[in-house]
């Protein structure tokens, strides 16, 4: 099962025992371009009538716009989800690779409920958190009507979403410091059940019901009136009618993460002039469907290797001084000529992909959960490969500015 939530990883949190005695209005503020990005892992365990079936890491990375802004405060937003099963971090390696992509456009009003989803199958947890039209004070609880949305086209051979109302139960329980910033802490708690042991909700399936809960610590930050940070421990089980027991349990954490679009021509303008004062060779900018892309053409590694030739860290250390410029998270991707087997070059356009990665990380660019990796082979050439100057060209690396 997989869980797309937004979670963080905690530093250091002191709880301050001096509560305010001032309510505070939560509320989601809208304004037209605003973007943030989440970061969640999740640690599952699979059980299958009661034995372990498997131990899976996800990661989840979703980018939200809001595209437009209704007077009442509620806006319209888009979020492209990618969610990869891969190991989070691997001793060797230290990024995360690319996975599965979605789309949604949804409504959310400043309250937080959900709306209109494009998606059925996304958001999977609808409405959370969600807030009363009231201050709230230190030690006050409210309900709200929340949704899970289950995927079980795979378990099941489903062809609809599985949606299961709930009430979840919401508590203003103190503030917290962190990094001289001060956060309130919500505590959720929710549980859900459906019997569809009658075919009560769905029909010509082998699904007979679900359970479960969800218990969430959710850090707010009143100032941007967003979520910083969350922890959940979550547990769903599905049950058919063949009396097979399906048990999803597990824990989560994720962090959002403000970014500014990049996506654009003066952006583009402004690299390539970064590009032609560093005076590097072989590098072009371009806009792609994920973001900012800037090409690196003919990058030189020793030979059938990912070892990068030391002209090459030269290079990766200017093209480091511009990215730190920016916030945005980061997709390196590896590409190769069109030669030797084809499980050959994938594996070789990971590896690439993963030694510019890890430089970019050793020399302070980002940290390991704001880079992501992804191998393509010889399947996107730009070039072709009948010349050596086109295969020159083809083998590159991709760094993408994430939008």
């Amino acid at each position: 099962m997989k869980k797309l939530l937004l979670t963080s990883t905690i530093l250091s949190i002191f709880i301050i025992h001096a509560f305010s005695q001032e309510g505070i209005l939560f509320h989601f503020k809208h304004n037209k371009g605003d973007a943030v990005s989440h970061v969640s892992t999740v640690e599952e365990e699979a059980y299958l009538n009661g034995r372990l079936n498997n131990h899976t890491q996800f990661i989840n990375r979703t980018s939200t716009t809001v595209e437009e802004v209704d007077k009442d405060g509620s806006a319209l937003i888009h979020t492209h989800y990618m969610t990869t099963q891969n190991t989070l971090i691997n001793r060797s390696e230290e990024t995360l690779s690319w996975g599965e992509e979605d789309d949604v456009r949804i409504h959310r009003k400043a309250s937080g409920e959900l709306y209109d989803s494009t998606n059925e199958y996304l958001p999977t947890v609808r409405n959370i958190p969600s807030f009363p039209d009231y201050e709230v004070k230190v030690g006050e609880s409210w309900e709200k009507e929340g949704l899970e949305v289950h995927d079980l086209r795979e378990l099941f051979s489903m062809d609809q979403a599985i949606q299961i109302p709930f009430t979840a139960t919401y508590t203003y329980s103190g503030d917290t410091e962190l990094n001289g910033n001060t956060l309130q802490i919500i505590d959720v708690y929710y549980e859900f059940f459906q019997d569809n042991s009658t075919g009560a909700y769905y029909r010509n399936t082998s699904y007979a019901g679900s359970s479960g809960y969800a218990k969430q610590k959710i850090f707010w930050d009143s100032k941007k009136n967003d979520i910083d940070h969350y922890d959940e421990e979550f547990q769903i089980k599905l049950v058919d009618f063949y009396g097979n027991v399906f048990l999803f349990r597990g824990l989560s954490k994720g962090q959002v993460t403000e970014y500014k679009s990049v996506n654009n021509e003066e952006t583009r303008k402004k690299l390539e002039k970064s590009v032609k004062k560093y005076k590097l060779d072989n590098i072009s900018v371009k806009q792609s469907d994920k973001g900012l892309t800037i090409s690196l053409e003919n990058i030189q590694f020793e030979p059938d290797s990912n070892k990068l030739l030391p002209q090459e860290k030269k290079k990766l250390e200017k093209i480091g001084e511009i990215l730190s410029e920016f916030t945005n998270d980061l997709l390196i991707t590896g590409h190769t000529a069109l030669r030797g087997t084809a499980s050959g070059r994938q594996k070789l356009s990971e590896e690439r992909a993963q030694a510019v990665a890890d430089f970019l990380i050793s020399n302070g660019i980002r940290d390991q959960y704001h880079i992501f990796t992804q191998g393509l082979g010889a399947s996107d050439p730009v070039a072709s490969n009948e010349t050596e100057a086109g295969r020159s060209r083809n083998r590159r690396v991709e760094i993408t500015i994430m939008d």
